[in-house]
């Protein structure tokens, strides 16, 4: 069994402020370890359901976070960025068995982890796709449809995984924590271990991994940024047209097309 693992860091357990989540900041070596424990309890899971093979794609900021002495010796990691249109889940294919997604976060129209976002924090305030606030979650989880791989488990926090449901509801959701305010409420990082390697191992073990291809017909996205500047400069890709002060529209009815549209962001 071939399984692919993506992981970010805004989504690991008592994660509640930026500093935490960039090199060189205030504990950002404490929580890099507790991501790589968060991603090593999904790949040993993995393991004892039967996996011979592992890849995990580094999704955080570089591409570098990930302790790799500390995963399994068989798991081969993605570090840093090749610049493919697949971005989080660069390195996947119709070779494997399932996806699995740790560490992720609610998108930036959601106020439910004090990290919402949507691939650059800093220039968008919001993508949507077909009408849909459109998170890193989503935006990944078409790509893993394009390539007809299911999604067996994802975790963070869990306004994210209240949407993951709504887009799969067979996907093995694992909240960590809950975002209120400015603040965050997390479960003991120990337990998050826990919850991960049980939560992993019974979406691989139980139940069928449907292979999903189905995708909408057209896809159209609009992108609000936070500066106006940015708008009319995206404006000029081709086939993107501004359509507000601050916001883009682009649409295909192939998704490999919107991809590569946000890969030169």
């Amino acid at each position: 069994m071939r399984i692919y693992i993506s992981a970010d860091m805004e989504g690991i357990a008592g994660i509640s402020k930026w500093d935490e989540t960039i090199k060189g900041r205030q504990d950002y070596e404490r929580y890099r370890e507790q991501m790589t424990r968060e991603v090593a309890a999904a790949c040993e899971a993995a393991i004892e359901a039967g996996a011979d093979t592992i890849l995990v794609k580094d999704a955080h900021e570089d591409g570098k976070n990930l302790l790799h002495e500390l995963l399994p010796r068989t798991v081969k990691v993605i570090s840093g960025w090749s610049n493919h249109p697949y971005c989080m889940v660069e390195g996947l294919d119709e070779s494997f068995d399932a996806a699995i997604f740790i560490g992720y976060h609610c998108g930036s129209s959601s106020n439910g982890s004090t990290l919402s976002h949507t691939l650059y924090p800093d220039r968008i305030r919001k993508i949507i796709i077909n009408g849909e606030d459109a998170d890193e979650f989503l935006i990944h989880a078409y790509v893993c449809r394009m390539l007809g791989v299911p999604i067996a488990a994802v975790s963070g926090d869990g306004e994210l995984m209240r949407h993951v449901k709504g887009f799969d509801e067979d996907i093995k959701t694992i909240a960590l924590q809950e975002g209120f305010g400015g603040a965050m409420v997390s479960i003991h990082p120990d337990l998050a271990i826990e919850r991960i390697r049980r939560g992993v191992k019974k979406a691989l073990t139980e139940g069928e991994l449907k292979k999903e291809t189905q995708l909408p017909e057209q896809f159209e996205m609009t992108i609000e940024f936070k500066k106006h500047e940015d708008a009319y400069k995206y404006a000029f890709y081709p086939k993107a047209e501004q359509i507000g002060e601050y916001t883009i529209r682009y649409a295909s009815d192939q998704y490999m097309d919107l991809l590569t549209f946000m890969l030169f962001l």
